[in-house]
């Protein structure tokens, strides 16, 4: 099954790549599930999208220096992540 996802899932890769994200697509889903795996400077993460609809399911993103993590599950959690991503850091 391709690599295809919903419009929202698709907005949110869009918007990591603009913002200057590495986002790899595996060629096979994991189960149901494609996890796309992001980096850019200190941080790392991965965002899993549906295999069979291509929703957006959860993001979890970490910061290397102190190993702070914050984790979203859904669309509008995930863009709210998105939005508070600061360029310095989590404080733990």
């Amino acid at each position: 099954m391709p690599y295809t996802p919903n419009r929202y899932a698709a907005q949110i890769v869009r918007r990591l790549r603009d913002e200057g994200w590495t986002v790899n697509i595996p060629d096979q889903p994991y189960r149901s599930v494609y996890q796309l795996r992001l980096s850019k400077g200190p941080y790392f993460g991965t965002f899993d999208v549906s295999a069979s609809k291509g929703r957006a399911l959860r993001m979890s993103i970490t910061w290397q220096p102190n190993e702070s993590n914050r984790k979203a599950e859904g669309t509008s959690h995930i863009i709210g992540l998105l939005n508070c991503l600061p360029d310095f850091g989590w404080a733990q």
